[in-house]
């Protein structure tokens, strides 16, 4: 039975990535990483305040509908 190796990635970081390896981002890397998770936590945010508007808004509709 032969088993073929397969090419290896010429990158060093996708080669530290197939072998587990930790691999230190650039700066710049890392600027781009931080500011997308940013953005991400930014997004999440506003959408837990718009959907505490919406809940408020349709407790107030409920009451006035009841009253």
């Amino acid at each position: 039975m032969t088993t073929q190796n397969k090419p290896q990635p010429s990158e060093p970081q996708k080669q530290a990535a197939i072998k587990g390896v930790a691999v230190e981002l650039s700066k710049e890397a890392l600027h781009n990483l931080t500011g997308y998770f940013d953005v991400l936590i930014q997004m999440d945010l506003a959408q837990k305040i718009s959907n505490e508007i919406r809940s408020k808004e349709n407790g107030r509709r409920e009451q006035d509908e009841g009253s």
